[in-house]
């Protein structure tokens, strides 16, 4: 906590007077402005306590017409025809009471030695409504410039908060451009090394086609499709296989099979790519007996994605379910009820998985 703080806490009458010096000076020099031409038009100087009285009335007036009585009469513009007369009546009655208590007291309870009378006519009431309209027309100035003031910083921080979002988007792009050449730079590199390695050694060029054919369409996938064609997942799974035949020396056995006319119908990007991934990542598919499959084709208005592979046997198995429980939940939010998606190891130790889909208009080309 710092000193100000500290001091804040300590002496709170002292922290209110410095929020308010400038209302205290004004006030000040104000009741000495009055005093001195009051007491200068007279002939001389009224005592302490009748302006002690009557400024603090004359002070909570101005304060309260201002804060209660605008700020309420003014707050709902269609009952403001009605209730801001109201108040002001009440204001100025209650002004009136008041006047005269104080009024009372000053000639019965003080050594007053003026000629003032409590008189219930039209000169003794003269004076205080004088006063009170008075001090309600400075208020109503005061309110207003309140108003302007405050009405003024929010538009200054509308406007500020305006242009650091203009500075944050403006960063935004910037840093968005900059992804767009870091992938296109890649890309570019990869081709070049594929048409330099393809005379060379084929198999290495036939590799980095494959990856960056794989890696184009995951980047553009990521961007703002919702749906894509399931021949475009087709293909990249196609890439996907031959790029780990490649690295086995063609020694993995899968299968892949699928109907021609399933290829016009879109869907989520990134199942079947994910699909076939958690295949190669946590199956055995090195085994000529335990042939691995992927399958896809369309009955009873339903597409339908089986895949089928002997288990790896490993320590670790976390990582088995988490990209299918990615799929399934981006299958719940984009197909609700309309997609089925169950998996798991049977006692064959294969794992399996099926995926199908009710096939709609909006997912048919």
């Amino acid at each position: 906590m710092s000193t100000t703080q500290q001091n804040e806490n300590k002496w709170p009458v002292l922290s209110w007077i410095a929020s308010k010096k400038l209302h205290l000076i004004i006030w000040v020099i104000f009741i000495f402005y009055e005093a001195i031409i009051v007491g200068l038009i007279n002939g001389k100087f009224g005592r302490l306590s009748p302006y002690v009285l009557y400024y603090t009335l004359n002070i909570t007036t101005f304060y309260v017409h201002a804060h209660l009585i605008l700020a309420v009469g003014l707050n709902k513009p269609r009952q403001t025809a009605w209730k801001l007369p109201l108040l002001l009546l009440a204001e100025i009655a209650v002004y009136f009471g008041i006047s005269i208590c104080l009024d009372y007291i000053i000639i019965n309870y003080t050594n007053y030695t003026g000629s003032r009378r409590i008189t219930l006519d039209l000169i003794y009431f003269s004076a205080p409504l004088y006063r009170c309209v008075y001090f309600m027309c400075f208020s109503t100035g005061y309110y207003f410039l309140t108003r302007y003031i405050k009405e003024r910083k929010k538009t200054e921080e509308l406007e500020k908060q305006r242009l650091n979002n203009l500075i944050q988007l403006t960063k935004s792009e910037n840093a968005f451009l900059k992804a767009q050449i870091q992938p296109h730079l890649l890309f570019n590199t990869l081709d070049f090394i594929y048409q330099n390695a393809r005379e060379s050694s084929p198999v290495a060029a036939e590799t980095i086609l494959s990856l960056s054919e794989m890696m184009r369409y995951s980047i553009d996938n990521n961007k703002d499709k919702d749906f894509v064609l399931l021949a475009e997942e087709i293909n990249q799974v196609e890439n996907l296989i031959n790029l780990h035949q490649l690295r086995q020396n063609h020694g993995i056995g899968l299968r892949f099979w699928y109907d021609d006319e399933i290829r016009t119908i879109k869907i989520i990007p990134m199942v079947l790519i994910t699909l076939a991934e958690n295949m190669f990542k946590h199956g055995d598919l090195l085994k000529a007996v335990n042939t691995a499959e992927i399958s896809i084709k369309s009955a009873h208005g339903k597409l339908i994605i089986e895949t089928a592979n002997l288990v790896k046997e490993a320590k670790d198995k976390s990582g088995l379910h988490s990209g299918l429980e990615n799929i399934k939940k981006r299958l719940i939010y984009s197909y609700g009820n309309d997609a089925k998606f169950h998996y798991g190891v049977e006692p064959d130790h294969y794992f399996r998985v099926t995926l199908s889909i009710t096939i709609r208009k909006a997912n048919q080309l």
